[in-house]
């Protein structure tokens, strides 16, 4: 049996190439072994309800910097179980901006708003995170990221660690 040269190579290399992309191409991605594959249009990620709903249990800035979270008790048994978080765009002094200032600016800027004291918090819209089955210390049993962070509109991914994601950083 002859040997090519690596010109021969990879020129038979670079076939190969083009034919696996393309059986993927026609017959979409394969799975890998041991990795589940849910359909998120199943799971039902609730609407977050607002700040004005019965479950509203309110918001903290998280100890990750840049990130603010929502807290809300759906079923209201006295127990949190849905969270939404965003990610904080900018803040201000509360002493230098008046909460009709904020708001304007939030509504000018396409924002949401949280007010505290000494900072007032400007945030994305719509939240990067959204977590089922929070339990008592806050943790999410199922987390689902929108990088987009264009709402709930089916292009939620679900996001654990041992999984993660090209576009999750």
């Amino acid at each position: 049996m002859a040997l090519l040269s690596p010109v021969e190579a990879g020129g038979k290399l670079r076939k190969l190439t083009l034919l696996i992309v393309l059986i993927l191409f026609v017959f979409g991605p394969v799975s890998v072994w041991g990795q589940d594959d849910p359909d998120l249009s199943n799971l039902g990620i609730p609407k977050e309800p607002g700040w004005n709903h019965p479950s509203y249990r309110g918001w903290e800035s998280l100890s990750v910097p840049g990130l603010i979270s929502t807290f809300y008790d759906l079923d209201r048994d006295g127990k949190l179980d849905y969270m939404v978080i965003r990610k904080v765009i900018r803040k201000a002094a509360a002493e230098e901006t008046t909460i009709e200032q904020a708001i304007e600016i939030a509504k000018f800027d396409n924002l949401s708003v949280y007010f505290s004291h000494p900072v007032v918090f400007f945030t994305s819209r719509n939240p990067l995170f959204y977590c089922k089955g929070v339990d008592s210390r806050r943790n999410c049993q199922n987390i689902w990221v929108d990088i987009a962070e264009d709402g709930l509109n089916g292009n939620e991914e679900l996001y654990t660690l041992s999984t993660p994601s090209l576009g999750v950083r």
